[in-house]
């Protein structure tokens, strides 16, 4: 079994039908800020329209009524002010939870500090979300050559909600981690927090040569299987793999942890 390397997504017509598959199914599992900013806006409106038709425009109103009516009007601008600020705040707390790739590499360097031995090896890399780096623990298959230390298998961690942890072990935005054999290809990367792991499988010319119908391609999303691509003969499984391309210098390198 080859190192682990780093390889670059090539969106075809294929490839973006199962990327949007995928982009379905978390976007069902998620809160979107947009979206939560497009509610906060429509209730500003409704309270806004609620209040407005409380006082009719163009209508005559008796001169008994006419001071309610500015005190109601100086109320309407008073409340819609106050929700105003309120969404500000709001879009404002949500916003701020973005993290940068600086807080990410720092809470990474801290658990390497606190959590792991300084016998082992780590590299960071950018498959998270939007190329976002991500921790990687050497694990088995360790290599050195004139480029460095290599391994075929690491830990992945990632840092979500404050915390980093652990996504996966991997024994075989967007960039993914890759490995495999002839016949078998594994893709790993993390989108919006949620592990995907993309395992695809050879089984030549199955119709014809039953024998060769050994394994089904699928799609993990944090371990439970989202989409069966079914048998892959040798054409579609050249297709699928072959919607990556790999980065100039793909293998890559670990670095041994300093405490």
């Amino acid at each position: 079994m080859a190192s682990i390397k780093i390889i670059l997504e090539r969106m075809s017509k294929m490839r973006k039908t199962e990327r949007n598959f995928t982009n379905k199914v978390l976007e069902s599992k998620r809160g979107d800020v947009q979206a939560v900013k497009s509610k906060i806006k429509s209730s500003v409106m409704a309270i806004a329209f609620l209040f407005a038709a409380t006082i009719p425009i163009g209508l005559s109103v008796p001169a008994g009524n006419v001071q309610a009516a500015a005190a109601q009007q100086k109320q309407v601008k008073k409340v819609n002010q106050k929700v105003k600020t309120n969404t500000s705040k709001a879009i404002q707390t949500i916003e701020s939870r973005k993290v940068t790739s600086s807080t990410m590499i720092k809470a990474y360097k801290k658990y390497l500090r606190k959590n792991v031995s300084n016998k082992k090896y780590y590299a960071i890399v950018n498959i998270g979300d939007n190329n976002a780096p991500v921790l990687l623990r050497g694990t088995q298959g360790a290599g050195n050559d004139k480029t460095g230390r290599h391994y075929t298998g690491c830990q992945i961690y990632y840092y979500k909600n404050g915390k980093v942890v652990k996504m996966d072990t991997f024994k075989d935005g967007q960039n993914y981690l890759t490995n495999g054999g002839s016949d078998f290809s594994i893709r790993i990367c993390v989108k919006n927090g949620n592990l995907y792991r993309y395992q695809y499988y050879n089984n030549h010319n199955w119709k014809k040569n039953p024998e060769n119908k050994w394994a089904t391609s699928i799609v993990k999303m944090n371990g439970r299987i989202i989409k069966n691509m079914g048998y892959l003969d040798g054409t579609m499984y050249r297709k699928h793999t072959g919607y990556y391309t790999y980065l100039k210098n793909p293998e890559i390198s670990f670095t041994k942890n300093v405490k």
